[in-house]
């Protein structure tokens, strides 16, 4: 039986329906007004919230850990900083330096230095940028360090990873989504490379002679504010700082827009922000809020939740006036007037120029250009982009991974589930069954945690031996309905599942937040808040799904088809629960390594599994199956064809993994 004639006809893209066929049955039939999925999962976000100690002050020892455990940060880099000025450029009073430094080994961060002409030593404050265009020369950014430089402060400012000049062709693009994810594939995550590359910036302050060590603070908007609360509770040396728009509620983020820069994995399960402001106590913080400001999560409202809690630990420690608040009538921004609040809060804080008036007036914007580390001899293979970053790192761990190490099978397999989720895998309850409808049996299996999946059952007649299941990437509607009548003509059976957030049960709530973004930007995000996966939730449905059919056509053969995002749910799901299937995946990832050039939007943000690359990558995931899987269409990041080069070289590698841990079931890549 050619099963890779039904899969190659069988998925079709989203939207390329035949217009003549009728729809397949629904199932859970909701009224479209409702979004069951978005109540599901800020339900899970709140029984995670009560769980919390919210009526009492957290150890601040404990929560920090807990924070360098979910981030997977590494040990304090003792590395030479390397600083090189590339060039100077005299602003009156004051001077700016283009430069770059690193951060970590063989990583090299643009950097403009502001430093006041005088006598120092001065203060310092580390200006990081939001996601205004382009990252630390954009308007925001240089107002707000030329003030400070004015005023007589040194200001750096720096290009985050994968933004400004560290984009992937060297110019400004966004950090999040998908580009942003592979950081988190790798293990840690953008949030934690930010507080990593933000603490050596704070020893880069440190180690000018001309700064006073013992004044250092931080400030930033938008998701520079939120580098500027993770650093000043991670790094003792920061005294003072000022994060704008950008303090609400973790539980906030659940089903809303944010970037993958401000994601925190299983940070709900273990505190809240207001908890993260109570580890900077006594530290001097103000934060401002805009009142007009468009995101949810940055609401003054959500703001006041976790000031208050935060304020706890600050009048436990009778410093109740270091913790503040001011509310501005803007939008998302940071305006002048919120600069002077800046100032205001760290002259008051150092006990510095308080007798001296705020000079506003000397901000002149400087073409960007002018401020660029590119433009003045560092060559761009000098500043590494996000991609060459995840390949060098997975290179350098290969080996490690499994050539020189002793793990054994079982040993990887729950490594796996520990990376798909920190929480119990769900579990069936109950088989609910509906009125046939076009010859269809409609299911409806109900799990401990309350997911409801429809499954749809064509019975094999006529003596078929076959039972095709099938996990559509875009929804069940998304099929060819033409085939599926020609393998009912053959009376073979099949059986047709929504996974969870697809079809059925994808959530349009979600699907607005997204936007122009990858698909699950905003479920998958969410999920991860909360200790879960997209990854861990699909192949847990599939091996309910399998487990099910198994019990009622275990006579039969099974052939799993699935697609893209799905076709990697099933591989882990063959990993994990073993059982007589034929896995026939259409356009799986070849691998989680990303191309250096060429669009990442060829999958959407459900396949990210925080440490997949650490663990082993995708030959890995293939070599421990040991059911028969045959790929078809096998795709790079990029979405190209994959060359037949590069299908062998997996192929040779999958059965070398094979061998080493003594693995049946065979591969054929097509």
């Amino acid at each position: 039986m050619n099963f890779k004639l039904y899969t190659v006809t069988l998925m079709m893209t989203f939207g390329q329906q035949v217009a003549a066929q009728t729809a397949l049955p629904e199932i859970l039939s909701i009224p479209k007004d409702i979004d069951p999925l978005k109540e599901l999962i800020e339900s899970q976000a709140d029984e995670l919230l009560y769980k919390l100690p919210m009526d009492r002050i957290v150890d601040p020892e404990q929560l920090l850990n807990q924070i360098h455990t979910n981030l997977q940060l590494g040990n304090s880099d003792d590395s030479d900083l390397d600083m090189r000025v590339v060039a100077s450029l005299d602003c009156g009073g004051y001077t700016v330096y283009n430069l770059i430094f690193q951060s970590l080994p063989g990583v090299y961060v643009p950097a403009n230095l502001y430093v006041p002409k005088g006598q120092g030593p001065f203060p310092a404050i580390l200006n990081s940028h939001g996601h205004w265009a382009p990252g630390r020369r954009s308007e925001i950014v240089q107002r707000t360090s030329q003030i400070l430089a004015s005023n007589g402060y040194v200001c750096l400012s720096i290009d985050a990873m994968g933004a400004g000049e560290r984009g992937r062709r060297h110019e400004h693009e966004y950090h999040g989504a998908n580009l942003g994810s592979l950081l988190l594939d790798m293990g840690t995550p953008l949030m934690g490379i930010q507080l990593q590359e933000n603490k050596r910036a704070i020893d880069l302050l440190c180690s000018l002679d001309y700064v006073n060590k013992e004044q250092i603070g931080a400030t930033g908007a938008s998701g520079g504010g939120n580098q500027t609360m993770w650093l000043t509770a991670m790094d003792a040396r920061v005294k003072a700082a000022v994060p704008v728009v950008s303090v609400g509620t973790f539980r906030s983020y659940i089903m809303n827009s944010n970037c993958v820069c401000e994601l925190h994995p299983n940070g709900l399960q273990h505190f809240e922000e207001g908890q993260l402001l109570q580890a900077m106590a006594p530290k001097a913080v103000k934060i401002i809020t805009a009142l007009k400001d468009g995101n949810a999560a940055f609401n003054v409202h959500q703001m006041l939740k976790s000031y208050r809690l935060g304020k706890l630990a600050y009048q436990q420690q009778d410093s109740a006036d270091r913790l503040a608040y001011e509310l501005f009538d803007e939008s998302h921004s940071y305006t002048i007037e919120m600069n002077k609040a800046m100032l205001s809060w760290f002259n008051k804080s150092f006990n510095y120029r308080q007798s001296l008036p705020i000079e506003l007036n000397a901000v002149h914007m400087l073409d960007t250009s002018r401020l660029s580390v590119l433009q003045y001899g560092i060559k761009s293979e000098k500043i590494m982009t996000i991609p060459a970053f995840v390949n060098r790192e997975f290179k350098l761990a290969e080996n490690k991974l499994i050539i020189t190490n002793g793990r054994s099978t079982e040993t990887y397999l729950q490594e796996l589930r520990l990376l798909l989720s920190k929480v119990e895998s769900d579990r069936l309850l109950s088989v609910r069954t509906l009125l046939p409808e076009a010859g269809w049996r409609r299911i409806i299996l109900e799990t401990a945690q309350r997911q409801l999946i429809p499954l749809l059952v064509k019975e094999p007649a006529g003596g078929g031996q076959m039972m095709h299941v099938l996990f559509p990437d875009q929804g069940k509607q998304g099929l060819n309905l033409t085939e599926i009548d020609q393998m009912v003509a053959r009376g073979e059976g099949i059986a047709i599942v929504d996974l969870f957030g697809l079809g059925e049960r994808a959530s349009a709530s979600a699907e607005h937040i997204d936007g122009a973004l990858p698909r699950f930007h905003t479920i998958s995000r969410s999920m991860l808040w909360m200790g879960q996966t997209m990854m861990g939730i699909w192949a847990n449905e599939i091996t309910l799904v399998s487990d099910y059919l198994q019990q009622h056509y275990g006579n039969h053969k099974m052939i799993v088809h699935a697609d893209r995002e799905t076709a990697l749910a099933a591989l882990i799901s063959s990993d994990l629960s073993p059982q007589q299937r034929i896995l026939q995946l259409r356009r799986l990832p070849a691998s989680y390594l990303p191309d250096m050039t060429g669009s990442l939007e060829n999958f959407n943000m459900a396949v990210h599994i925080p440490g997949i690359l650490k663990w082993g990558d995708i030959p890995l995931l293939l070599a421990l199956s040991r059911e028969d899987i045959n790929v078809d269409e096998l795709m790079p990041w990029s979405g190209k064809s994959c060359p037949e080069k590069d299908k062998k070289q997996l192929l040779n590698k999958v059965n070398a993994y094979k061998r080493k841990f003594n693995i049946g079931g065979t591969l054929q890549i097509n």
